[in-house]
């Protein structure tokens, strides 16, 4: 018989298994946000957010080829280097479709990663429990739709949170070596998305309430911070293309209108239940903290919330007249934390906090979100409104805005029944508003499978990599007037051999590198101010068609078609506002080269059922011809001028984007004089 005593064990075994659950949930916590999102995105189909997620597919395709950053083969400066620099590896795939789903899934990893400074900033102030609730917290908000996208908000929530963290450090414990890392990660945050500019404002801000009494302390890392602001905004051509922003001129009426509606969707994409603590506790961390890191978070969300409602007000007010909640998505787990912290203390002064919660509630069920988001269905930057648009879809308008003017209500008289001192209270909360997250979440997703797959029906080809998988070599894509720019888009999204965009007679639809073409009297078709070289060009022929010397060498969809040109290709005509179908809205014209006055003979249709239609018609003279084209009853017309043909048809008001059918063009000829 043992001498060794053996009643321990099962005790032991069991605080064991304790210690390896606790060190295991945060890992496993990432990867089932990490599976969820990605299996989520698989319906994600195509890019949609033309041209930002052009420019980080692009630049990322072009770091992953060694070529650094360029676009269209030419250097292209962007601030926000980070994301790109990320998702590259993806693109070292062959397969388009493939390096697509890889950065995809790219993006689901490092968005998730935000659990971990949520969880590092939360054990600061909270319980491992609570802890572990705002990381769940974190990878629960609906905007984790947005990992699907190829811009920066995948990379930008963990990045703003380990940010928050190193900032929130300096400000307690100042010290030479953290002073050379606020301005550091001011950097990071800045090279990640031009919105965390105002980081290093937000630290000042929490420096005068926070340091009072040790001013001296934080003069280094607040000198360095400051250094950075005025650097920004004095180097010329520091912020790229988002340099325009310093220009809004917003007037304060219209920005105040802008950020109270924003503001008043954000306790929606919180979950709700933990929005009245969150606001106490915030109070409570400042004013009265119980440890010196959370009146340095306190200050820190507080300073950023307020940063980030002006910055998405100022943009709404001056030129995106919608609600900007995207912006605001990134304090998520903040909120969770400060709402821990006034749960840890037994929730005191709980009649401001019951009181709180019921004005709250009371002024969320007069949000008119029909009002915000009329009959459409999807809204990229704001989630709330996305999910009350697709819960509006499944049970009706009247009953999605009974639905959500009620769950505040509900919560409120949560709040007065339920005392946050009670056992596993702050755990239900958080669990609501989680699960409410998550179901505001899977609405998102389902909308934006839809909108994603739409938008790849409407714009894109199959296969959409067509012109990768052709074996036709590099081309340039060029674009006509009065086309479809989706299509073009689209194209250069799914297609690494289009390495340049043509432009003739037409603007740019972006704000990327793009070459300019014209055409010489005697019909030359040139491109940058030189005779055409022989290449590809994929042509968009969605609204305008055109004659052009070489050979068709594909036709992936309607409204693109592929050209081989030979050196100096000439241009035989342009039909400016000629469909595909030959259908013309209400302007057509029609130049041929060289340019000599001849006679134009064209046959005018129109169908069965489509009203009469009046058309005036010129070819380069002052005087229009006016004829009436009859349904089911074709005109032929000859008329003589040293041109362009010119058509105007009169075509009754339609639908606002419907697209306008005003006269079939059955043919058109053109017959030199002399």
């Amino acid at each position: 018989m043992s001498a060794v005593p053996t009643t321990a064990a099962p005790a032991a075994v069991r605080i064991s298994s304790l210690a390896i659950a606790r060190r295991l949930a945060l890992p496993l916590l990432f990867v089932a946000a990490v599976t969820y999102h990605a299996l989520q995105s698989l319906g994600h189909a195509t890019p949609t957010i033309f041209d930002d997620e052009l420019i980080y597919e692009k630049l990322s395709q072009s770091i992953a080829a060694g070529h650094g950053l360029q676009l269209r083969g030419q250097g292209f400066f962007w601030p926000a280097v980070l994301g790109p620099l990320v998702q590259a590896p993806a693109w070292l795939i062959g397969s388009m479709p493939h390096a697509y789903a890889a950065a995809k899934l790219i993006n689901a990893a490092v968005m998730s990663s935000a659990v971990f400074p949520a969880y590092w900033l939360a054990r600061r102030v909270v319980r491992p429990s609570f802890a572990l609730l705002t990381a769940a917290g974190a990878v629960a908000t609906p905007a984790m739709v947005y990992h699907g996208f190829l811009m920066s908000d995948a990379l930008g929530y963990p990045m703003f949170l380990f940010a928050v963290a190193v900032l929130a450090q300096a400000l307690t414990k100042p010290s030479r070596r953290i002073a050379l890392a606020v301005p550091a990660v001011c950097v990071l945050a800045a090279a990640t998305r031009p919105q965390f500019l105002v980081l290093p404002l937000a630290y000042l801000v929490a420096v005068a309430l926070c340091g009072r009494g040790s001013y001296r302390r934080h003069a280094l890392p607040a000198g360095l911070a400051a250094m950075f602001l005025v650097a920004v905004l004095v180097i010329p051509g520091v912020l790229g293309t988002y340099g325009g922003a310093t220009g809004l001129r917003p007037s304060p009426a219209a920005m105040a209108h802008w950020a109270i509606v924003t503001g008043s969707l954000l306790p929606f994409a919180l979950g709700l239940a933990i929005v009245p603590g969150s606001v106490v506790g915030l109070g409570f961390m400042l004013v009265r903290p119980r440890r010196g890191f959370e009146p340095a978070i306190a200050a820190l969300t507080i300073a950023c919330t307020a940063a980030f409602l002006l910055q998405s007000a100022a943009v709404s007010a001056a030129e995106a007249p919608r609600p900007l909640e995207r912006y605001l998505f990134y304090i998520t787990p903040l909120f969770f934390l400060a709402f821990f912290c006034y749960a840890e203390r037994g929730g005191p002064r709980r009649l401001a906090y019951v009181s709180f919660a019921g004005a709250g509630a009371l002024a969320l069920s007069q949000v008119s979100l029909p009002g915000l988001t009329g009959t459409a269905a999807y809204f990229f930057d704001s989630v709330t409104m996305s999910a009350f648009a697709r819960t509006a879809f499944h049970f009706g308008l009247p009953n999605a805005s009974l639905l959500y003017a009620a769950v505040p209500l509900a919560l409120a008289l949560l709040v007065w029944a339920l005392p946050l001192r009670r056992r596993g209270a702050p755990q239900l909360f958080a669990v609501i508003a989680i699960a409410l997250s998550l179901a505001a979440g899977t609405q998102v997703y389902s909308t934006d499978r839809l909108v994603t797959g739409w938008t790849q029906q409407a714009f894109g080809a199959t296969p959409p990599d067509w012109l990768d998988r052709s074996g036709l070599g590099p081309a340039r894509y060029l674009a006509l007037p009065t086309d479809d720019a989706f299509l073009g888009m689209n194209l250069e999204s799914w297609n690494r051999d289009i390495r340049g965009v043509v432009l003739l007679d037409t603007t740019a639809p972006d704000r990327l590198p793009e070459s300019v073409a014209r055409v010489r009297t005697d019909g030359t078709l040139e491109i940058d101010r030189r005779p055409a070289r022989a290449q590809v060009l994929v042509v968009n022929t969605a609204g305008s068609q055109i004659g052009l010397d070489g050979r068709v060498v594909a036709r992936p969809r309607d409204g693109l078609v592929a050209y081989r040109i030979p050196a100096g290709a000439h241009v035989r005509w342009l039909a400016r506002g000629l469909g595909p179908d030959t259908w013309a809205a209400r302007r057509f014209t029609y130049t041929v080269w060289p340019r000599r006055p001849g006679t134009y003979r064209l046959e005018l249709a129109v169908s069965n059922g489509i009203p009469a239609r009046r058309v005036e018609i010129a070819a380069g003279t002052p005087r229009a011809r006016t004829v009436t084209v009859l349904p089911g009853a074709p005109l032929r017309i000859s008329i003589s001028g040293p041109g362009p043909l010119r058509l105007y048809v009169h075509v009754p008001p339609g639908p606002v984007g419907a697209r306008v059918f005003g006269v079939q063009v059955v043919s058109v000829r053109y017959v030199a004089a002399g």
